[in-house]
């Protein structure tokens, strides 16, 4: 893939040897004179890197980094700074202000290859998206292993398998963990003091859990156990400091990794909370269908443990049993087995709202 290099700087002869250099490195290049120029065209080419010198006529580097962080189509792309200046305040401020590197002047061509090379594929690692399962984890965590900020990370990730409800970890646990669900299902849970369970989440393949006590460098507040025979791939809590404290993309990015699936589960947990008992049997049966049949197709059936239910929907078992009966006799679901198998989507869905 051919990649496309803006160069901005007034310096005639630098410029074009810049240009030259990464025309026979096999780059395509631009080149402007002046800051003011440089935008207008990086606002046309869309390149993929800008080399920006930092003091110029119409507008400075400082000017064209700032005006590039409010675009939205070039507030991705990596921006080196060019300077002859070599004090520490110059480099500070300019990486204050969002640059990914700097060259000072004069560079020779292994220095300049060196670091355009190295922010092209930091940005191609940062774009890439990676799939939710074993593999996409594992593409994910080698390719940013690669990457000079966070040599080291663990190659031989250790991979568990729990059978059914069997512990993962239980509330005042030290966490030293981070869980990434390959299969099976998780409930993640507290219990009062009487004893009674209430499910806070419920996790399926590919989402991962156990990383919030570690945020807050404490123990863990709720208890997690399996819901069907699981296997669990455990990333040790170094690696998972190493990943959010390398640099701000690289931790903006596995942030997005981990969390991608907590906003709908907290929004669907919410409504839980307030609605009547049978909008919530009806929103826990969803939010269960959802969980096992992500991908799947309407009206297939899940295992649902009256206690599940319950511990989800904050009610009894009892008013569980009354719910489940009435949805059926509706028609809006059947059961068999210990299963439960959605027949009417549409109406169940109606009827939490």
């Amino acid at each position: 893939m051919e990649h496309t290099i803006l160069i901005i700087d007034d310096n005639t002869e630098l410029r074009e040897n810049t240009a030259e250099l990464l025309d026979l490195a096999g780059y395509k290049t631009h080149t402007a004179r002046n800051g003011k120029e440089g935008l207008e065209l990086a606002r046309k080419v869309q390149p993929d890197l800008i080399l920006c010198d930092i003091m110029m006529p119409e507008l400075d580097g400082y000017g064209v980094l700032r005006a590039v962080n409010n675009i939205a189509s070039l507030n991705q792309v990596p921006f080196v700074f060019l300077t002859a200046k070599s004090e520490k305040e110059d480099f500070r401020a300019g990486m204050d202000l969002g640059a990914d590197d700097y060259l000072t002047k004069p560079f020779n061509g292994d220095d300049l290859l060196r670091v355009v090379e190295a922010r092209l594929k930091k940005s191609r690692m940062m774009r890439k998206q990676f799939g939710n399962t074993v593999d996409g984890l594992n593409e994910f965590m080698n390719d940013i292993g690669t990457l000079d900020e966070i040599k080291g990370l663990s190659v031989n990730r250790v991979v568990k398998k729990y059978k059914t409800r069997e512990y993962v970890f239980m509330e005042g646990d030290t966490p030293n963990t981070l869980y990434f669900l390959a299969s099976g299902k998780v409930k993640i849970y507290k219990t009062n003091e009487d004893g009674k369970e209430y499910i806070t989440n419920l996790h399926n393949a590919g989402e991962f859990f156990g990383y919030q006590a570690m945020l807050r460098n404490g123990n863990h507040q709720h208890s997690a156990m399996t819901m069907e025979d699981t296997e669990l791939m455990m990333i040790p809590k170094n690696d998972f400091f190493n990943l959010l404290f390398s640099s701000n993309e690289v931790a903006l990015k596995f942030i997005r990794y981990i969390s991608s699936n907590a906003g709908e589960s907290e929004e669907k947990l919410l409504n839980l909370a307030y609605n009547s008992a049978r909008k919530r049997v009806a929103e826990a049966l969803l939010f269960m269908y959802k969980k096992y049949n992500e991908g799947g197709k309407k009206g297939d059936a899940f295992p649902a443990q009256r206690e599940n239910i319950s511990a989800l929907a904050g009610i009894s078992p009892e008013s569980v049993s009354r719910n489940i009966t009435d949805l059926r006799e509706e028609g809006l679901i059947s059961t068999d087995n210990g299963e439960i198998r959605i027949t009417d989507l549409a109406r169940l869905e109606k009827l939490r709202n």
